[in-house]
């Protein structure tokens, strides 16, 4: 059984006909037929029944189908790989970023790197922190730029960039720019879910002044910065969240930032990888845009990836 068998037996298939699958596979009809009866011939069964207008998969034959898809797709797959480590003229480069990341620091780099690099494919997920972690870990992303740095000895963490979390309300909504720990009980608060690097920092500083924020006076739970953004703006109540992610909202005067006596959050952005894999010349070329944006007088590394001259940064 060759791979080539199994094209044409797809091609065939997906076609119901030997002349049209001939031609995405760029044969003559009697050369797929005998590729299809060399197939049957090893195989012991039959896999197509033949009319005069159309050939219908058998039994047998909706049986092997389904195989054939999933080894044909794997080898795409192998092939794929193999080409993205031979160079960048033709590669997929899979990043996981969390909401902030995602919205407001991948998309301004986004140009530079396809103008640089226009043979790689950037394919971006987004989720909160915890849910992009969670995809690297199932590898089905390469690199992830999140907002929190997680006891995961498996990844490698670097730091790209400081941020602040802030409480904001509507301007015309607030009065003193400056509150007690004790006011903030009396706020209506619209916070993070759980997951999300934001929360896990807000949680952390408030616990440092003895608060618990779910002990706040909580009036929604939303899953992106930009609904919390949205909410603010509509009235719905205050929040946390970061400086980046309101800025034009904070000089055009919309929001306006309140400060809470004792009380400062700040959180860092982090590149992750999976500590000793070889990553990709694509992860390679999209690791040094990152750090070219974000110069290494203002990065930390907290393990330094394992490969690359160019890749290696100062840990102490």
């Amino acid at each position: 059984m060759t791979l080539k068998q199994l094209e044409v037996f797809i091609a065939v298939a997906d076609t119901r006909s030997f002349s049209k699958g001939g031609e995405l596979v760029s044969l003559a009809q009697s050369t797929v037929s005998q590729h299809i009866r060399a197939l049957e011939d090893e195989l012991g069964a039959r896999l197509f029944d033949r009319s005069l207008t159309q050939v219908h998969l058998t039994e047998a034959g909706q049986l092997f189908y389904s195989h054939a898809i999933r080894i044909s797709r794997q080898c795409s797959e192998a092939e794929e790989e193999i080409r993205r480590f031979q160079g960048l003229e033709q590669a997929r480069l899979r990043v996981g970023a969390s909401t902030i990341p995602a919205a407001y620091l991948i998309p301004d780099l986004l140009a530079g790197f396809t103008d640089r690099w226009p043979g790689v494919r950037l394919e971006l997920q987004q989720g909160d922190s915890q849910e992009v972690i969670n995809l690297l870990k199932d590898n089905l992303v390469e690199l992830a730029v999140v907002g929190g740095k997680y006891n995961e000895d498996a990844f490698c963490f670097q730091e790209l960039l400081n941020d602040r979390i802030i409480l904001v309300g509507r301007s015309v909504e607030t009065g003193s720019r400056t509150i007690s720990v004790e006011e903030l009980h009396n706020l209506p608060l619209i916070i993070r879910e759980l997951g999300s690097g934001t929360r896990q920092a807000t949680d952390t500083a408030l616990k440092k002044v003895a608060l618990d924020i779910r002990n706040l006076n909580i009036v929604a739970q939303l899953g992106s910065s930009e609904a919390v953004r949205r909410s603010v703006l509509s009235g719905s109540g205050y929040a946390f969240i970061s400086k980046i992610a309101i800025a034009p909202e904070l000089a055009d005067g919309s929001l306006m930032e309140i400060e809470i006596e004792g009380v400062e959050i700040k959180r860092s952005f982090y590149m992750a990888w999976r500590c000793g894999r070889t990553l990709s010349p694509a992860a390679e070329a999209f690791i040094q845009m990152l750090r070219s944006r974000f110069p290494e007088d203002q990065t930390n590394c907290i393990k330094a990836p394992l490969q690359g001259k160019d890749l290696q940064v100062d840990t102490k």
